[in-house]
């Protein structure tokens, strides 16, 4: 039965197909060996190429939501800046005008706009000639120069190579 590419049930027609694979196995042991074989009875007897091509397109549908969503992002993010450039405009605006006035407080229906004393902030002039306790250093790990003494064969304290997997590769033609 095929079902349709937006459904639910993905997770388990995999595990009814794992099942399926394990049983053909054991009915058939010649299949572990011949690779042309098990992928034609894969295909004519059992529903594994719908389901893949029903990953696939979920996958793929996947990939274009989140370019699109990252999209989105990108343009309300310029959107934001914007909106913030024209909100600081208007304040150095207001402010301008309240001091032409020499008025430092107007009350109106939507706000109350009011010049205020601002607290000294700290300038940094040069910082190389700042001492160490009001300076930040952070470190981060330098994964390829410890991937490359570690393949050298030099032991890394609190570093060491992981297992190596295995990895799906999706080419969309």
């Amino acid at each position: 039965m095929t079902k349709p590419a937006n459904d639910n049930y993905l997770a388990a027609d995999v595990a009814n197909l794992e099942a399926l694979f394990a049983d053909m196995l054991a009915a058939y042991p010649e299949l572990e060996a011949d690779e042309e074989l098990r992928a034609d009875m894969l295909e004519g007897e059992t529903n594994f190429h719908a389901v893949l091509t029903r990953l696939v397109n979920g996958e793929r549908d996947a990939d274009s939501l989140a370019k699109a969503v990252a999209g989105r992002i990108s343009d309300l993010q310029a959107r934001k800046s914007r909106a913030e450039r024209r909100k600081e405009a208007m304040r150095s605006l207001m402010f301008k005008l309240l001091k032409a006035a020499g008025v430092p407080r107007v009350p109106l229906a939507e706000a109350t706009i009011s010049i205020g004393k601002k607290a000294a902030s700290v300038e940094i002039i040069d910082e190389a000639l700042l001492p160490a306790e009001v300076v930040r250093i952070t470190t981060a790990p330098d994964k390829k120069a410890t991937a490359d003494l570690l393949k050298a064969g030099t032991d890394v304290p609190g570093a060491k190579i992981g297992e190596a997997g295995e990895q799906l590769s999706v080419r969309v033609a």
